[in-house]
C-alpha cells in the first residue's frame, strides 16, 4: 500500500475517533505494557505493542483470595482480513454507540496492520477494532468490586510479563463541560444543541428527557443526534433532533457524556421548552428608545438568526394600556427605526412582535419615549405692521398649529442694529395672530419687526420677513418688505450663487435689490452696496481661503431702502489635497534619495514640494517636483556627509493649493 494511501485511511479513522483517546482514567503507570479499565461488560486490558498482540498471549489472573494464577482467556492476531471483519462482528454488540466499518475501511485497516505502519494503529483507540486485532482483552469473568493481578504469556516464544494489583471498578470519566447554546422548541420537532471544548471533549453521550414539573425521572431518549468538529477544531458541537416530542408538551432535557467503552460521564446543564406554539420565536430584547433631532429612535439588541424569522413588527400607542397599533414592519436583521410621525414633548409607548414562519412572538416589554429634538415649524407668513394710538400693532398668517406652542417677536429700531425679543411667549390660534407693541406707542421715527414661531420643544422656526414700521401717528403701513429666504448654491468649486424671494411678485413698489458684501464677521455692511440687480440672484466668485457675509436690501423708485435682510455666510469649498504618504530616505554615494508614495487615482497633483531642514536651522524648500504616477523620487545632491537632516514632502493641487506637509524623516548623511 502506498505512503499516501496509508496516510489517508489513518486520517479517516483518527477523524472517525477524534477526542475518544482523552479522559478514559485508566490505570496506568510509566512503562506498563498493559492498561485497564473498568466497563460494565468487564475489565479492558489494552497492550500498547504491536509485538506482543502478533505473538497471541495466554492471559492468567488471580485474586486476592486466589493462591495462583488461572487461566482467563487467550488473544490471537488474525489470519485475514475476512478473519478481522469476523472478529469485530463478534464483538461489536458489546461498546453501545458503535457500529461496523465499511468493508472498504475493513480492509484499509487490515492492510495497515500487515505493513510497516501497524503501530499507528495503537492510537485508534476503538475497542472493537482493537480486540479484532489482538491488541487488547476483555475479562467478562472480573468481578466488579474485586482486585486482581494477571499475568500475560506469549505463545510465540513463552515471555512472559504481568501487572500490579488492579481494583475493577466501573471508569466514570472526566470529560469537558457540555454547555446549552440553542433550545429551539420547533413547530414540531425541537432542535438542541450543546457545546464543549475539542481537547477532552466527549464524542458519544447520551440524551435523557421528561416531563417538565413531574416527578417522572429522566429517561433516556433514542432519537437522531451526532457530533461534529467546529472549523477551527477548537470545540465541538453536541446536535439532537427530538422526533418523539409532542406538541404543546413542556420537557427538561440534558446529555450525558459517554466513554468508547460506555461508561457514563459528566452530564450537561439541563434545558426547558415547550414544542410549538409562541415560544419557538424569541422575543425582541433590551428595546431603548432615544430622542433624535427628527423623531424618536427604537433600538434593540440583534436577534440571532437561527429560527425561520420573517420581519418585526413595531406597534405604537399613546397609552401605556392599550390602543397599540403597527406603525412600520423592518427586517429581521435590523436594529434600529426612527419613528418620524411623532408631535415634540408627547410620550408615546411601543413594542415589538417578531414574525415568524406561522405564529409572533410574544411582545416585548412596553417602553416609552418623548421627543425632545428640534421640530421643523414654518415660519409666520404675511407679516404686517401698522402704526395705531395703542402702539404699533402687528398681524401675521399661521396655518398648521401640530407642534405649535407659540410665538416670539423681535423689534429694533436700526437696520444695522440686531433683533431683540420683545414680547413673552404669545399663545397660538389657528389663521391670523396678532400682538401689539404698547412700548412703542410713545416713540417716533422707525421700528423693524420680525415673528418666530416655538415649537412645543423650544425650537425656532425661520424667522419672518422683517417689516418697518414708521411711528409718525398717520396709521402709515409698512412701505417695504427686506428680502427672505436668502440662500446659498455652489454651481462650482469656485463659484457660488446666491437666491432669495422675489418680491416683485408680492409688492408693486420693489424697483432693485442692493447686495452688501463684508468679508468679517465685526462690524456693519458698508452704506455703499456691493452689487445692484433687479433680480433675485446674483453670481460671486470665491478663492481658496476666503468667506463673504452677506446681506439683501430691497429698493423703491425714489430710493427708500428696506431693512436688511437675514445675513448669510458663505465659506470658500476648496479643499486642500491630502499629504504624500511613506515618504523614505537612502543615502548613496551622489546624495541622499528621497521616496514617497502618490495618490495614483487622482489627476488633481500638480507637483510636490521637497522641504529640508538641519537639526539646528530652519526648514527651506529645496525642490518642486512635477506628478508623475504612483511612486516619485527626488535625489538630493546637496546633502554633506556627516550631517543629519530632517526631510518633509508636500503635494500641490493644479489650482496652486499646498497640502500640510507630510510626516517628518531624517537621515544622517555617512
Amino acid at each position: 500500500m502506498k505512503s499516501a494511501s496509508i496516510k489517508s485511511v489513518l486520517m479517516l479513522v483518527v477523524a472517525g475517533f477524534a477526542g475518544i483517546t482523552v479522559g478514559l482514567a485508566q490505570q496506568r503507570k510509566t512503562g506498563e505494557k498493559a492498561y485497564f479499565t473498568g466497563t460494565v461488560q468487564g475489565l479492558y486490558v489494552e497492550f500498547n505493542d504491536v509485538a506482543v498482540a502478533r505473538m497471541g498471549l495466554t492471559v492468567m489472573r488471580k485474586s486476592k483470595a486466589d493462591a495462583d494464577y488461572v487461566p482467563v482467556g487467550r488473544t490471537a492476531r488474525p489470519t485475514s482480513g475476512a478473519d478481522f471483519y469476523r472478529r469485530m462482528s463478534d464483538v461489536v454488540d458489546l461498546f453501545p454507540g458503535y457500529s461496523l466499518p465499511a468493508t472498504e475501511l475493513a480492509d484499509s485497516l487490515w492492510q495497515v496492520w500487515s505493513g510497516q505502519d501497524a503501530a499507528s494503529l495503537l492510537g485508534v483507540r476503538s475497542p472493537i477494532i482493537h480486540l479484532a486485532l489482538g491488541l487488547s482483552f476483555l475479562d467478562t469473568g472480573a468481578v466488579s468490586g474485586e482486585t486482581y493481578a494477571y499475568q500475560f504469556t506469549g505463545k510465540a516464544d513463552g515471555s512472559r510479563f504481568g501487572s500490579e494489583w488492579v481494583d475493577y471498578e466501573r471508569t466514570s470519566p472526566a470529560f469537558s463541560p457540555m454547555r446549552s447554546t440553542i433550545v429551539d422548541p420547533g413547530e414540531s420537532r425541537p432542535y438542541l444543541e450543546w457545546q464543549s471544548a475539542q481537547a477532552n471533549g466527549a464524542m458519544q453521550f447520551d440524551i435523557w428527557r421528561r416531563v417538565s414539573g413531574t416527578a417522572t425521572d429522566f429517561e433516556k431518549l433514542f432519537t437522531p443526534s451526532g457530533v461534529v468538529v467546529n472549523a477551527k477544531g477548537d470545540s465541538l458541537t453536541y446536535l439532537v433532533t427530538d422526533t418523539t416530542a409532542l406538541s404543546g408538551v413542556r420537557y427538561d432535557y440534558y446529555i450525558a457524556s459517554r466513554d468508547i467503552f460506555g461508561n457514563p460521564g459528566n452530564p450537561s446543564d439541563t434545558v426547558t421548552l415547550q414544542v410549538g406554539g409562541r415560544r419557538n420565536i424569541e422575543t425582541a430584547f433590551n428595546v431603548q428608545t432615544q430622542a433624535v433631532d427628527n423623531g424618536i429612535r427604537l433600538y434593540w439588541e440583534p436577534l440571532e438568526q437561527r429560527y425561520s424569522l420573517q420581519n418585526i413588527v413595531i406597534l405604537r400607542s399613546a397609552v401605556y394600556d392599550g390602543g397599540y397599533e403597527t406603525i412600520a414592519t423592518v427586517p429581521v436583521t435590523d436594529t434600529a427605526y426612527v419613528d418620524l410621525d411623532v408631535r415634540g414633548g408627547k410620550s408615546y409607548y411601543y413594542q415589538l412582535l417578531i414574525q415568524g414562519e406561522a405564529n409572533f412572538s410574544l411582545a416585548s416589554p412596553r417602553v416609552s419615549g418623548i421627543y425632545q429634538g428640534v421640530v421643523k415649524l414654518l415660519p409666520p407668513q404675511n407679516l404686517e405692521g401698522k402704526d395705531t394710538p395703542e402702539g404699533c400693532r402687528l398681524s401675521w398668517y399661521y396655518a398648521d398649529t401640530v407642534n405649535l406652542r407659540g410665538f416670539y417677536v423681535y423689534r429694533t429700531t436700526s437696520p444695522t442694529s440686531p433683533l431683540e425679543q420683545v414680547s413673552g411667549l404669545l399663545p397660538p390660534t389657528a389663521g391670523l395672530n396678532t400682538y401689539v407693541d404698547t412700548a412703542q406707542r410713545a416713540a417716533g421715527g422707525h421700528a423693524y419687526y420680525m415673528v418666530a414661531a416655538v415649537s412645543t420643544t423650544q425650537s425656532l422656526s425661520p424667522p419672518s420677513a422683517v417689516i418697518e414700521v414708521l411711528r409718525s401717528g398717520t396709521n402709515e403701513t409698512v412701505r417695504l418688505t427686506a428680502p427672505s429666504q436668502l440662500r446659498p448654491l455652489w454651481l462650482t468649486d469656485t463659484t457660488v450663487s446666491l437666491t432669495w424671494l422675489d418680491l416683485h411678485r408680492i409688492s408693486e413698489h420693489v424697483a432693485v435689490y442692493r447686495v452688501y458684501r463684508k468679508d468679517t464677521d465685526d462690524g456693519a455692511f458698508g452704506e455703499k452696496a456691493w452689487l445692484e440687480t433687479d433680480m433675485n440672484e446674483f453670481v460671486d466668485t470665491l478663492t481658496h481661503g476666503q468667506q463673504y457675509w452677506y446681506a439683501i436690501r430691497s429698493v423703491d423708485a425714489s430710493g427708500t431702502l428696506s431693512a436688511l435682510s437675514p445675513v448669510v455666510v458663505v465659506a470658500s469649498q476648496y479643499q486642500k489635497p491630502l499629504p504624500p504618504g511613506s515618504v523614505r530616505l537612502m543615502a548613496g554615494d551622489g546624495g541622499v534619495v528621497v521616496n514617497w508614495d502618490t495618490d495614483g487615482a487622482s489627476g488633481n497633483i500638480h507637483s510636490y514640494r521637497i522641504y529640508r531642514a538641519l537639526a539646528a536651522g530652519g526648514t527651506e524648500m529645496i525642490a518642486d517636483v512635477e506628478s508623475v504616477g504612483e511612486q516619485q523620487s527626488y535625489l538630493d545632491k546637496t546633502a554633506k556627509a556627516g550631517n543629519r537632516y530632517y526631510y518633509y514632502v508636500s503635494s500641490v493641487d493644479k489650482r496652486g493649493i499646498e497640502s500640510e506637509v507630510s510626516e517628518e524623516v531624517s537621515i544622517t548623511m555617512p
